[in-house]
């Protein structure tokens, strides 16, 4: 019985297939005049242009006259091209071409919907396209601001930028003004998303948004805590703000100097010899396990007191005494000497002082005792022998 049916299914079927596979469906062919929106709202009294197309699907060029054979009454209809009052156009093969529809309204036109029709025709075809104009209320004019990461974190060396989505959710192109409020001496620059040209504006069109970049730089004596932003865009209609976020951590930063801003000092070959060095935490933090170290010429010899340093908190000052003892085989003259405090956290600062050595005091005395020896010989001689 299945067989039976199965098989009067297939007899049924067999011409329509036949068919099918003897000719396929066709593709488009022909000439079309259409338009993205052929029915919307605008302001009364403003000048209105359209966008309009005429494609040419699978024929030879075609050649088509323009016009529009309806209009409202009163109002002014022009078919631009390239900007310019056009009555033909030609069409290549599997081609478009853009048309625009100028439409100026009379004075003191009011509320309404306002119907126009443009055509397009050769000997063969004629495409027409109806248009709606209608006055009323214009879509609010209305902005917008977003973005993924509101609240940021870091340092004051850290170099911030909240990346912020502008939505122009209204009805008309708008040149959206940029700002922000920040708290004294923070500086917030705007640049398009990917760019490194800043900006103070920038224009978005109806219905569509755009990503810009808020780039923050801050003093590096920011202190550490919580800070706020206020974001602006603003255009002649309408206005968004957005409040961000930004933490600062604290980050010490130490200065090495030596005592009363002087960076030298004396030692003798062979002996001892001290300088002050004053440490200085600048930053926002305490700068932990602080450890001193100095680089010097070949053979000569440091210390320090102290050390090292738990910690140095911010703000603080420390005095360290450096002891320093030169070659005992070290020349009279100038030398330099490294003196670097490093701490947790990689941070590490130095100065170089220049240490010079001078003669000793005893190989001095030694030389003048020679020298007066020496005189003396002289004088004897020549008071002894000077008689002869």
């Amino acid at each position: 019985m299945m067989r039976r049916l199965f098989a009067v299914l297939m007899l049924l079927l067999l011409p329509t297939l036949a068919a099918l596979a003897a000719d396929p469906p066709a593709g488009i062919t022909g000439l079309f005049l259409t338009t993205r929106y052929p029915a919307q709202t605008v302001r009364a009294g403003e000048t209105t242009t359209l966008d309009l197309s005429v494609r040419n699907f699978k024929l030879p060029p075609q050649q088509l006259s323009l016009g529009v054979v309806e209009a409202a009454n009163g109002w002014k209809a022009t078919i631009l091209g390239g900007g310019q009052p056009v009555g033909a156009i030609e069409v290549p093969p599997d081609a478009e071409e853009r048309l625009q529809l100028r439409l100026e309204p009379p004075a003191g036109v009011s509320k309404g919907d306002y119907r126009f029709t443009v055509q397009a025709k050769n000997a063969q075809f004629d495409d027409k396209l109806a248009i709606t104009l209608t006055i009323g209320e214009e879509v609010p004019a209305k902005l917008k601001l977003t973005t993924n990461f509101p609240a940021l974190r870091g340092t004051a060396t850290t170099s911030f930028k909240y990346r912020v989505t502008v939505n122009n959710d209204s009805g008309r192109d708008a040149t959206v003004n940029l700002s922000a409020d920040a708290p004294k001496n923070f500086q917030v620059n705007f640049t398009e998303a990917y760019g490194a040209q800043q900006l103070t504006s920038i224009p978005i069109e109806a219905g569509k948004s755009k990503d810009v970049e808020a780039g923050l730089t801050i003093p590096r004596d920011t202190p550490a805590g919580d800070h706020k932003l206020v974001l602006h865009a603003k255009t002649e209609a309408a206005s968004a703000d957005l409040t961000v976020s930004l933490t600062i951590v604290g980050q010490p930063r130490i200065a090495v100097s030596g005592e009363g801003g002087r960076l030298s000092g004396e030692a003798y070959a062979g002996k001892e010899g001290q300088l002050t060095v004053i440490l200085r935490n600048d930053g926002s933090e305490a700068a932990r396990d602080v450890e001193l170290s100095a680089t010097t010429p070949e053979g000569w010899k440091s210390s320090f007191d102290p050390k090292s340093l738990p910690q140095l908190a911010a703000g603080a000052t420390q005095d360290v005494k450096v002891t320093l003892t030169p070659s005992e085989k070290a020349i009279a003259g100038d030398y330099q000497t490294t003196i670097r405090a490093s701490a947790t956290g990689g941070l590490s600062e130095s100065a170089n002082f220049r240490i010079t050595v001078l003669t000793s005091t005893l190989w001095g005395a030694v030389a003048i005792a020679i020298i007066a020896i020496a005189l003396l010989v002289v004088v004897f001689a020549v008071a002894r022998f000077g008689r002869r």
